[in-house]
């Protein structure tokens, strides 16, 4: 007889991972915050607040509780299965993921410049090089490095678990897009903290959008590396390069350029474009091994739908 599982079953699994998630992130501010009386604008309460909320999530609740994403695994099979272990070729990876960001930043940078023009405003060397002042980002002004680090488990949980779970039932572009639009869709929580609607349907769009390219990225190499590089560096700089834009521009205007220039449209098409030519001069061979087969799950091979 066949027992119910609920890995078989991959959008009621990715809504329970949420929930789940949500939960348990409410549960940590409730002890970071209301018992242990931590302040919440503070630094280390940024970093470990969502970062002991990934980690219970994905490397407890998900593999031990839910079960997911493909049933009853060991835990090393499961890392294995999110491809969170693959970090083969290390060189080739980290490479491929600095020169996408370098994308992601110059998109930024492009996106500043273009609206400094649109307003009529003077583009000189001094405002150039103003935008690539990091400094604003970095110890002591800030301390971007830490609170930044959690960004890399959230493709750990969307390009890891999340279209790992989509894969099981669709093809791999169909997965691609359900993981990212999800991603996007996760932002919507944050008109809860108080952001105003037009920066967050922004922010669902743009999310939603590179999110097709961390997709498209962990298959392509295999890793979730490259993804989570990326996002780490993405959300650690983007303060400093897009911070006249943000002081300047409307609400409005910064969730459109966005969408298009700094986040959203420009550099992912960019950015696929250059790991299918990366992947074509310096091919990166997978690190997949052979799928451990654990009968106890009993879930049965699905043909993927077209």
């Amino acid at each position: 007889m066949n027992r119910w599982h609920l890995a078989r079953h991959p959008w009621l699994a990715v809504l329970t991972f949420v929930l789940v998630h949500v939960l348990v992130l409410t549960l940590a501010s409730v002890l970071l915050i209301g018992i242990l009386s931590l302040r919440s604008d503070a630094p280390l309460t940024q970093f470990l607040l969502p970062a002991l909320a990934h980690a219970i999530v994905l490397f407890g609740i998900v593999p031990f509780v839910l079960r997911l994403p493909a049933g009853k695994r060991s835990f090393r099979a499961y890392l294995d299965e999110i491809r969170l272990t693959h970090v083969q070729p290390l060189l080739q990876l980290v490479l491929l993921s600095l020169s996408c960001y370098l994308i992601l930043a110059l998109s930024q940078v492009a996106g500043v410049l273009v609206y400094r023009a649109a307003q009529g405003g003077p583009i000189t060397w001094a405002f150039v090089r103003g935008i690539f002042d990091l400094s604003g980002d970095l110890p002591p002004r800030s301390w971007s490095l830490l609170t930044s680090l959690p960004s890399a488990l959230e493709e750990v949980a969307f390009r890891g678990v999340v279209l790992s779970l989509f894969l099981t039932r669709y093809r791999k572009p169909v997965s691609i897009a359900l993981a990212a639009f999800s991603f996007g869709a996760i932002h919507l929580l944050n008109v809860v903290g108080g952001r105003e609607w037009a920066w967050v349907l922004g922010q669902v769009a743009w999310a939603s959008i590179l999110g097709l390219f961390y997709g498209y990225v962990v298959l392509k190499t295999d890793s979730l590396l490259p993804a989570m590089l990326l996002h780490y560096l993405g959300n650690l700089f983007v303060g400093s390069l897009t911070s006249y834009l943000q002081s300047s521009a409307s609400i409005q205007t910064q969730a459109l350029y966005g969408v298009v220039l700094t986040f959203g449209l420009l550099p992912t098409g960019l950015m696929v474009l250059w790991v299918k030519a990366f992947s074509s001069i310096w091919p990166i061979p997978h690190s997949r091994q052979a799928p451990v087969i654990d009968h106890d799950a009993e879930i049965e091979a699905r043909p993927a739908i077209p």
